[in-house]
């Protein structure tokens, strides 16, 4: 579009020939999203007591003792997996052979 040519062009032509010309610029300026991080996952105190083949009261003490990180939703105590996992990884690696 070097040139400028007024005509009896209809306005929703003028517009479409617009936004033919804008779009290739507003989506360069447009910023890239990032793909938004899985949602963690909550276990309950008995999938995770089940989990870790505990008790109720073990999973309390074990919670306690900071050795499983519990997060308080109102009056429900709930674990994220990825800490079940991981607390469960360290309590196997902590029972090698013991002489």
């Amino acid at each position: 579009m070097d040139n400028l040519l007024l005509s009896n062009l209809p306005i929703n032509e003028l517009a479409v020939l617009i936004a033919e010309q804008l779009k290739p610029f507003l989506l360069a300026q447009q910023p890239k999203k990032e793909p938004a991080p899985p949602a963690e996952k909550y276990l309950t105190r008995k999938e995770t007591a089940e989990k870790l083949n505990v008790s109720l009261p073990t999973l309390g003490e074990y919670t306690k003792r900071n050795l499983i990180k519990g997060h308080r939703f109102g009056v429900r105590v709930l674990y994220k997996q990825s800490d079940v996992e991981t607390s469960l990884t360290k309590m196997n690696f902590g029972r090698g052979c013991h002489a």
